[in-house]
């Protein structure tokens, strides 16, 4: 088997063309993630905030007590 110079381009090309592909899903996933990520932890912020007006509300009803 004979492989030439044009041959190797060829199948460079190729891998950087493949390498390309995964690069792009790697950087999909990573956003999709990193999105999930966020609206989590705002979320978590969100009940946070509720959890301490609750607690706050509770406590003066048991200082009038």
């Amino acid at each position: 088997m004979n492989i030439n110079n044009e041959d190797i381009a060829k199948q460079h090309v190729r891998d950087l063309r493949q390498e390309l592909e995964r690069c792009r899903m790697a950087t999909k996933w990573r956003a999709k993630r990193n999105e999930a990520i966020h609206a989590a932890a705002a979320a978590r912020t969100v009940e946070g905030k509720w959890k301490s007006l609750l607690e706050t509300i509770i406590m003066m009803g048991r200082r009038m007590l």
